[in-house]
């Protein structure tokens, strides 16, 4: 196993900066943007397969973007084909993000922006492959990036091609394929790439906006006390455009600031039922409110009387 790179080498403190420099020169520039843990952890250790680069990443939780800034800075128009085998990380790409638990297969395509999130301690495979290797089939694997192969109707699929590709690259992280064989193997790689990644049916693509939309919601819902709380926010932590924020959140039948004002108002109603003993001020800003004129305001508009009537009734 060669090319290893491993955050406990150097103290906590500068473990942000030597990861991303490391993960920078073995794969191209990106920024880990938080750490969970203060004592963060994580190794990476490669080889290769003809053109194609493998390596094991092991860590605890974190997050990884990759902006356009960075792409053009350097790109070396791949294709990442991710297999987990432990844990849980969420990758996203081209407004898609999908949830990847063990055994299961995705990819990213290095030329748009994306992200690497997990969300514990995880371990994943991930085999680089260059587009001009892949050929004209890379067209359409770049329109599936960010889909999650595994389970369902690829099920049987899945359960072949995934051990295949463990032990294929533990065959290449420890150095046991003859310089000879590594093309031939790289090879068998493309028509598992082709069938692997075929165009899903739209019934399948039509419940990820869903998820997508029950995710910005989750977040909104953590991030309610933040006076910046907007589409602007919410599309920025998702990796999408404010208009495609928008777009999702007109399912609900509400605009993102009427949602976001609902739910604030809920809670806040809440509070002042539950807590008379704080003042009206405390709990208008423990809900995002700067201002207790403008709480005041947004509360009589929705519920018809102040927050101080609904404390007097409560």
């Amino acid at each position: 196993m060669t090319a290893v790179l491993d955050t406990r080498s150097v103290p906590a403190a500068e473990r942000r900066d030597y990861w991303s420099a490391g993960i920078a020169e073995r794969f191209f520039p990106m920024r880990v943007e938080e750490f969970v843990s203060p004592s963060f952890e994580a190794r990476l250790a490669s080889g290769q397969l003809g053109s194609v680069a493998v390596q094991s990443i092991q860590g605890l939780a974190h997050r990884v973007a990759r902006t356009q800034q960075m792409i053009a800075a350097a790109d070396p128009e791949s294709i990442l084909l991710y297999l987990l085998t432990k844990g849980e990380i969420l990758i996203g790409q081209d407004e898609r993000q999908c949830l990847l638990r063990p055994g299961d297969l995705a990819c990213q395509d290095t030329s748009t922006p994306s992200i690497f999130e997990s969300r514990g301690g995880f371990e994943v495979l991930v085999f680089s492959v260059p587009k001009w290797f892949i050929g004209t089939r890379a067209e359409t694997i770049v329109g599936q990036t960010a889909i999650r192969v595994g389970g369902g109707s690829r099920g049987g699929l899945t359960t072949l091609t995934a051990p295949f590709l463990a032990n294929l690259a533990r065959t290449a992280l420890g150095g046991n394929l003859d310089e000879r064989d590594g093309p031939s193997a790289a090879q068998m790689l493309l028509p598992m790439l082709s069938s692997m990644f075929e165009r899903e049916k739209p019934s399948a693509l039509a419940t990820r906006p869903q998820t997508l939309l029950a995710q910005m919601q989750r977040f909104a819902l953590d991030q309610l006390h933040d006076p910046q709380l907007g589409p602007e926010l919410i599309a920025q932590a998702h990796y999408v455009s404010t208009r495609y924020v928008h777009k999702l959140f007109a399912q609900t039948g509400l605009g993102v600031s009427a949602w976001i004002r609902e739910r604030r108002l809920e809670g806040a109603a809440g509070e002042l039922r539950r807590f008379p003993e704080s003042s009206v001020a405390s709990i208008a800003a423990k809900w995002g409110y700067l201002h207790p004129a403008s709480f005041s305001r947004a509360f009589r508009e929705v519920y018809g009387y102040s927050p101080r009537d609904a404390r007097l009734a409560a």
